[in-house]
C-alpha cells in the first residue's frame, strides 16, 4: 500500500478524464471503509469536539489558500492547541491511513497548504503561537502558529529583530514559513528560513515527537536533519516549534533609487553591486510593466523607465550613508537615474511601487499565475532579457519584480481564464519561465515552494540537475519517516 501512495502522485493534466482517475486511485489507496469516520470520532474523543472542524463553511474555508489552481475541501480540520492535539491526530491518523494536511496561514503560492485528496484532515496549528524572546543567549522560541511578523515585532520590543521577512509576514507562520523555506526582501543580505534556525521540536506519523538541533550558537552532531524537514512542505511531519537566531536592529537605513531606460541596465548595476561586494540589507526589481500596473490600479505616479531598482543599505551611523554613496555611483554607471533618502517619509515613498506590486497585479487581472524563479547573478540579464521574449512571443502580461539581489525573479503571468486561448498560452509560458530557469543554471523556485503547482517542472529539473538517484533517495527517506504515505500527498514529487 505505501508503495503505491509514494509512486502515484496526483497530478495536474489536462485530460480531465486521467485527471479523475488518478483522484480515484489514491481515494482507493487512503479510504478502508468508515476508517475516516471512525478516526475523527476518537480524535474527537481524545483531543475534544470542538478543536475538530467538520461544518460546510468551515471546510469550504479551507478548500482553498493563495494559490488559485484548484480547491478540494478537507474532511475535517483539526485546530490543534497543544503538542498532544498534533501527537494525537498523527498517530490515529497513521493508524487509519488517513491523509494529514499541516497548515498555517494559509498564504501557499503553490497549493502546498491544502488537499489534493478527499477525507483528509487539515491540521491547522495557528492556536499554537507562543513566543518567547531571549536576548542573553540571542534566540526567540516561537511555536509553529506564531506569524513571522508577530516574531519580529517581539525582537524589535529588545532592539533585535528577525531577518527572515515573507511579502505574507503578517500572515504567514513560522511553521509554515519553515516548511516552505521562504524567503523576503531581506534575503539579499540574511537570506532565507533555514539560515536562522537553531533548533526544531517536529511530531511525525504515528505520534513520535522529535527535538532536532540545539538553542545555542554552535553545536556539531550527527546529519543535519534540521534540514531535512525544513522545505519538505509537510509532506515528512509537523513543525510544532523552533529556536530561532535573532539579529541586532541596525543603526541606521538609507534608501537608494534608481531607474532606468533599460532592463538590461538595471540588471546589469544590480549584478555590480553584488560583484563589488556590497551586501546590502535589500535590493529589489521592478520591470516598466510592474510599476505601470501599480500606477493604474493604485493611482501612484513614479519616474518614468523601464526598470526600477530599490536599495536598503545599513550599518553604523558613521559608515551608512559612505556605502550608500557607493551602491548609488553603481546605478549611476550604469545609467540610471537615482534618489537617496534616510529620512522615514520619504523613504516610505521610495519604496510605494515595490509595496504595492503584488496587490496591484493581483487586483488588476481575473487570474495570475506567480511564478517564483531563481538565476545565477551572472545570469540576470540573460533572465530578464528571455523573459521580455517570453512576453512579446505569448502576447500576456508578464509583470516580472522580486528580491534580484540573490537572482530571485517573479514573473507574474496575467490572463482571463474564461478565455481558453489565453489560458492555454499562461500554461505553457509558466512551463516555459521554470525550462529557462533551469537552463540558466538557477532552480524553477526560489521561496514559494513546489506544492503540487510546481512538481511536473519540479521533477523535470530534479530529473536533469541532480538524476533519478536522487528521487530514489529521498522517496526512502518518506518511507522512513512516513511508511504509510500519510504526510500532505501529491505534494513535490509525493
Amino acid at each position: 500500500m505505501a508503495e503505491l501512495m509514494l509512486y502515484t502522485p496526483v497530478r495536474l493534466v489536462s485530460n480531465e478524464l486521467t485527471y479523475y482517475l488518478s483522484l480515484l486511485l489514491e481515494v482507493g489507496v487512503y479510504m478502508n471503509g468508515n476508517s475516516f469516520d471512525d478516526a475523527i470520532s476518537e480524535i474527537k474523543r481524545k483531543i475534544g469536539k470542538k478543536k475538530v472542524l467538520i461544518e460546510p463553511g468551515d471546510l469550504y474555508a479551507y478548500s482553498l489558500d493563495a494559490s488559485t489552481e484548484r480547491r478540494e475541501a478537507p474532511g475535517a480540520i483539526v485546530r490543534t492547541y497543544a503538542d498532544e492535539d498534533v501527537i494525537t491526530t498523527l498517530k490515529v491518523a497513521d493508524e487509519k491511513r488517513i491523509p494529514v494536511i499541516p497548515r498555517g496561514g494559509g498564504t501557499s503560492l503553490t497549493g502546498a497548504s491544502i488537499p489534493v485528496v478527499p477525507k483528509s484532515i487539515v491540521l491547522d496549528l495557528t492556536p499554537m503561537d507562543d513566543i518567547q524572546v531571549n536576548i542573553d543567549d540571542g534566540y526567540a522560541m516561537a511555536e509553529a502558529g506564531a506569524t513571522v511578523l508577530q516574531v519580529d515585532q517581539a525582537c524589535r520590543n529588545e532592539g533585535f529583530f528577525f531577518p527572515p521577512d515573507p511579502a505574507s509576514s503578517r500572515y504567514a507562520t513560522i511553521g509554515g514559513a519553515l516548511a516552505e523555506n521562504a524567503g523576503g526582501l531581506r534575503g539579499a543580505k540574511f537570506g532565507v528560513m533555514k539560515n536562522w534556525v537553531l533548533a526544531m521540536e517536529v511530531v511525525i506519523p504515528g505520534g513520535k515527537k522529535l527535538r532536532i538541533g540545539e538553542p545555542v550558537l554552535k553545536w556539531r552532531w550527527g546529519p543535519d536533519l534540521i534540514s531535512l524537514f525544513i522545505g519538505s512542505e509537510g509532506t515528512l511531519g509537523v513543525i510544532t516549534r523552533a529556536w530561532l537566531r535573532i539579529y541586532p536592529l541596525p543603526e541606521k537605513v538609507v534608501r537608494i533609487m534608481g531607474v532606468f531606460n533599460k532592463l538590461e541596465d538595471a540588471g546589469r548595476a544590480i549584478s555590480e553591486i553584488r560583484r563589488r561586494g556590497y551586501l546590502p540589507m535589500m535590493l529589489e526589481l521592478l520591470d516598466k510593466e510592474t510599476v505601470d500596473i501599480v500606477e493604474e490600479v493604485l493611482g501612484y505616479k513614479f519616474p518614468k523607465g523601464e526598470a526600477m531598482v530599490i536599495v536598503d543599505v545599513d550599518g553604523p551611523i558613521e559608515a551608512v550613508w559612505r556605502l550608500a554613496r557607493q551602491v548609488e555611483n553603481v546605478m549611476k554607471e550604469n545609467r540610471g537615474k537615482t534618489e537617496t533618502s534616510d529620512d522615514p517619509e520619504k523613504m516610505k515613498n521610495l519604496y510605494l511601487a515595490r509595496q504595492g506590486a503584488y496587490a496591484a497585479v493581483t487586483r488588476a487581472y481575473p487570474s495570475v499565475l506567480h511564478e517564483d524563479i531563481t538565476v545565477p547573478l551572472s545570469k540576470l540579464v540573460d533572465a530578464l532579457r528571455e523573459l521580455d521574449n517570453l512576453r512579446r512571443k505569448y502576447g500576456l502580461r508578464m509583470p516580472v519584480f522580486g528580491h534580484a539581489g540573490d537572482g530571485n525573479l517573479h514573473p507574474d503571468i496575467c490572463f482571463d481564464p474564461s478565455d481558453k486561448a489565453q489560458a492555454r498560452k499562461a500554461k505553457e509560458m509558466f512551463k516555459k519561465v521554470g525550462e529557462l530557469a533551469v537552463r540558466l543554471g538557477g532552480a524553477v523556485s526560489g521561496e514559494h515552494g513546489i506544492g503540487f503547482v510546481k512538481k511536473e517542472i519540479f521533477l523535470e529539473e530534479i530529473k536533469s540537475v541532480r538524476g533519478e538517484n536522487y528521487l530514489e533517495l529521498v522517496r526512502k527517506v518518506k518511507r522512513v519517516l512516513d511508511p504509510n504515505g500519510i504526510m500532505n500527498p501529491g505534494k513535490l514529487w509525493f
